[in-house]
């Protein structure tokens, strides 16, 4: 029976195809993101120890993410994609028992999957969509993953407190089973004209040592770094800020949901690209940014003024979750594809580290608003760093 053309876009892989299991794997965890830090909070009494668990798990899932490339060896693409659905799909039963085990365990099952599935999709990508094509389709898929963060904060915390946490679960984990079907749906394969998969991936100090001798990956992985550093900042403490300041966790969860609603505006900035460039975007995103969680800290007496500020922020910060990507998916041969994505992959595990670590250290000394002067300072000295990308990206 033949397929209606209305639904061919859905099943033919390209860029809508990508969006739609972005925004299936985004709901996964999106729906989670505020509850996470609430109930880290409820669980541990102070921010202080919210920091450190989530530097712990950053730790551990670090050590999931760099054994991808054995996973990639030892079985075909599409079973790491599946086992990386499995994890998501464990994730929200764990952290809904509400004990300190269960939602250590789920935390690092959201963390190996995210990057399992991360860097399976990532190089699905770079097999079925030109690079030349690039600068269309993340922004949409951003836009895609925008609509996911937009809903999940928000019915995350709305749901556990109605329902409570075990139907959040519930609904997170039908997320990753459906992106799971969708997934063996499409019989996505692995293109070997782009994508050769015969040759064993080297070891993982090999794989180091080729991505830091390659200075266009290196910029690459520091915008993406910086990046994920402003987004793990804004998920964990924005809620936390806003309970502080009275608001309750419904509040807390819907600055969250405001602030990832821009990420459906990520269009608006692949076309000012297709006209000036991605390289002027991303200095200016990164400058504007930093500037505002400067503000926030500044400010932090005024909670409403503040909140509507770090959603300011993630306006101009969605232009790198649009472009950002870029720079490494034009840089990276294809010969070592896989290996040089699965380093790539862990700069959320190093920002999800290295945050927490220095905010831990911040928060034992200074109050909760150093943080976001803190993280706006780096931002500024990134939009300096991002200079060095070419001109004619």
């Amino acid at each position: 029976m033949p397929r209606p053309a209305f639904l061919a876009p859905m099943a033919t892989p390209g860029a809508t195809v990508f969006g739609v299991m972005f925004l299936l794997d985004s709901l996964a965890r999106a729906i989670l993101v505020s509850v996470i830090p609430i109930t880290a909070y409820r669980v541990l009494g102070s921010e202080r120890d919210v920091s450190l668990l989530y530097f712990a798990i950053g730790v551990a899932g670090l050590a999931g993410t760099l054994s991808i490339p054995w996973l990639l060896q030892l079985m075909r693409r599409k079973w790491v994609y599946t086992l990386g659905c499995a994890a998501l799909a464990a994730m929200g039963g764990l952290i809904a028992t509400g004990t300190l085990p269960g939602l250590a365990s789920g935390m690092w099952l959201r963390v190996c999957g995210s990057a399992a599935l991360y860097t399976t999709l990532n190089l699905y990508i770079m097999d079925y969509i030109h690079k030349r094509e690039l600068i269309k389709s993340e922004p949409l898929r951003l836009v895609f993953g925008g609509v996911s963060w937009t809903l999940g904060p928000f019915l995350g915390v709305y749901v556990s407190e109605r329902l409570g946490m075990p139907a959040v679960a519930v609904v997170s984990t039908l997320c990753a089973t459906l992106l799971l079907g969708y997934f063996w749906l499409l019989r996505l394969r692995d293109n070997p004209a782009v994508a050769p998969a015969t040759r064993p991936p080297p070891g993982v100090a090999y794989n180091l040592r080729r991505f830091v001798v390659q200075p266009r990956l290196r910029l690459a992985y520091a915008i993406a770094y910086a990046r994920s550093l402003w987004w793990s900042m804004f998920f964990i403490y924005a809620p936390l800020f806003m309970v502080k300041a009275g608001y309750g966790a419904a509040a807390s969860a819907g600055v969250v949901s405001v602030g990832s609603a821009v990420l459906c505006l990520s269009f608006v900035f692949g076309r000012m690209a297709r006209r000036t460039g991605v390289r002027p975007i991303i200095v200016g995103a990164y400058a504007v940014t930093g500037m505002l969680s400067i503000g926030v800290g500044l400010i932090a007496a005024y909670p409403l003024v503040a909140a509507a500020m770090l959603v300011a922020g993630a306006f101009a910060i969605t232009a790198l979750d649009a472009l950002g990507g870029i720079a490494f998916l034009r840089a990276v041969h294809p010969y070592e594809r896989a290996e040089m994505a699965t380093v790539y992959s862990t700069y959320r595990q190093i920002s999800d580290i290295t945050g927490p670590m220095v905010f831990a250290v911040i928060l034992t000394f200074l109050p909760l608003p150093a943080v976001f002067v803190a993280t706006g300072l780096a931002l500024l000295v990134m939009a300096r760093i991002a200079l060095h990308l070419p001109r004619g990206l």
